[in-house]
């Protein structure tokens, strides 16, 4: 378990919590001894979380927190700061869905999902790094996707989000960790749920639509990937995991499937491979 020296308890900070993986891990986390600050936009929202909790048998800490905003993120982070004395964990899960190819996607769609996938993910590192720094020690995990190392159709938003998620992680997790606080992704396939179906973007089409075949074609794809979708509890216990393994890794695939995708795709310098694929998804 990730603990500060002289903490006698550890603190874990949680985005996203009302529903689904961040729920899931914020009890999950609760059970394995971690007081839990868990967070999201509208805390209206928290009695599926509070009663997930009970459930198990624990306490949860809920406060506001809305990862695109600047002040949100500030006050939070300065009030755990200053009740508890420090975080010893992070786990950035807060994020957004967006469906649909480049050419009908707005500028809208595309800042939107960039700034809660990218922008918070960063707001939320950027104000606990100095105390972790200071601390010397801790412990920052992104929710990140097989999306941020393989490209998809009709996924072209949320890609790019969770590609330039990974290079934000990779780029800052060489000087994070010469202060004793180690940066994460956490890389996940398809998850149950209703991630998929509150995506933003494109979610019907007409027939005459130009798109509308390819599709259609991807559509049964995906279908068929959630065949063996892991559930946001499954996930859940696999973060608490990387939490506590005792040496830390930058990246972490969920499943066997999500990590033969990401071999693919470190194996494949040219594109050919991965183009391939991907073409064959939208093949007639």
């Amino acid at each position: 378990m990730t603990r500060r020296p002289g903490a006698t308890s550890p603190i874990a900070l949680v985005t996203g919590t009302s529903s689904g993986i961040g729920l899931a891990t914020a009890v999950e986390l609760a059970e394995r001894g971690y007081h839990v600050v868990a967070t999201m936009r509208d805390v209206s929202r928290s009695h599926t979380l509070m009663s997930a909790a009970a459930g198990r048998g624990v306490h949860l800490e809920v406060r506001p927190l809305d990862v695109v905003d600047d002040d949100s993120v500030a006050t939070c982070v300065a009030d755990v700061l200053g009740r508890h004395g420090g975080v010893d964990l992070v786990v950035n899960n807060a994020g957004v869905g967006c469906t649909g190819t480049l050419e009908e996607l707005s500028t809208t769609d595309l800042l939107s999902t960039l700034n809660v996938n990218v922008i918070g993910v960063a707001r939320v590192t950027r104000a606990v790094l100095p105390a972790m720094r200071e601390a010397r020690a801790g412990r920052i995990i992104a929710m990140s996707s097989m999306a941020g190392a393989f490209g998809q159709p009709f996924n072209d938003a949320y890609c790019a989000s969770k590609f330039a998620l990974e290079g934000l992680y990779e780029a800052a997790w060489p000087v994070a960790a010469a202060f004793g606080v180690h940066l994460t992704l956490v890389q996940a396939g398809p998850v149950t749920g209703t991630f998929v179906e509150h995506s933003a973007g494109i979610r019907q089409r007409r027939p005459d639509d130009p798109f509308a075949d390819l599709w259609g074609r991807f559509g049964s794809i995906v279908e068929r990937s959630y065949d063996r979708a892991q559930t946001p509890d499954e996930i859940a216990t696999f973060i608490a995991d990387v939490a506590a393994d005792p040496d830390p890794r930058l990246r972490y695939q969920t499943s066997e499937a999500v990590e033969r995708a990401v071999r693919i795709k470190s194996a494949d310098p040219t594109g050919e491979r991965v183009g391939s694929l991907t073409r064959s998804w939208l093949a007639g």
